[in-house]
């Protein structure tokens, strides 16, 4: 039988299980609830458990190299990893990222998340920019953030966080991401009609959405 990896008690009513990134298995369940009940319920549930866990195995197997740092992703595209000499800065190749060869072995991985964090800079806020223009929406502000679960964020004054790895992601799925937050400035809620905003600027927002669970490997990535 199946074990769960963790459970969380609080005053809900019903169970619920969840699959998350590393394969781990969280039980959602009622304070009073008794083990005996929920493992009766992991049970019934095994088949999709096992499903669920072999999908994200695989997706993990699948990228070993990138989160092993043998490939680095930009854009949708895979990079591998190359030391030059006669280069001062990190420059992007046609299939390669190449390093500088007197960079410090050591401050490889530093430099690599350096290099990410400035493309990502001018390749977000162009974007924000751009649909927020299409969208006659006004935001407060927009920052890059180090989050390990988000994409990004709108809070209630509109202010835009967004994670830096969004640049290892495909051009539509960024889009997506980013039509998602500015949308909040008119809906803040994940009500019928926030998607119908998101779907007048992106019809294929659906596609999108399954795309980017495709990549949520990703957030595991520099730590």
């Amino acid at each position: 039988m199946v074990e769960p990896d963790l459970i969380v008690r609080s005053y809900r009513r019903s169970l619920c299980l969840s699959i998350n990134k590393d394969g781990k298995l969280i039980v959602h369940a009622p304070k009073k609830l008794s083990l005996k009940e929920i493992y009766k319920y992991i049970e019934e549930k095994e088949k999709w458990i096992k499903t669920k866990q072999n999908e994200i195995q695989e997706k993990l197997k699948i990228n070993v190299d990138v989160l092993s740092y043998k490939e680095f992703l930009f854009l949708g595209k895979k990079y591998k990893l190359v030391f030059l000499n006669g280069i001062k800065k990190i420059e992007l190749g046609s299939s390669e990222i190449a390093i500088p060869n007197k960079i410090d072995k050591d401050q490889i991985l530093q430099k690599i998340k350096q290099w990410y964090i400035s493309n990502a800079k001018k390749i977000l806020s162009e974007r924000v920019e751009y649909f927020a223009n299409l969208m006659q929406l006004d935001y407060a502000s927009i920052s890059l953030n180090n989050s390990k679960s988000k994409w990004g964020t709108c809070d209630s004054r509109r202010n835009i966080k967004l994670n830096f790895r969004l640049v290892m992601l495909p051009h539509k799925v960024i889009d997506y991401v980013i039509i998602h937050e500015l949308s909040h400035i008119i809906e803040f809620n994940h009500s019928k009609n926030f998607y119908k905003i998101i779907s007048t600027i992106m019809p294929s927002y659906k596609l999108q959405q399954k795309i980017i669970k495709e990549y949520d490997y990703v957030l595991r990535l520099f730590r």
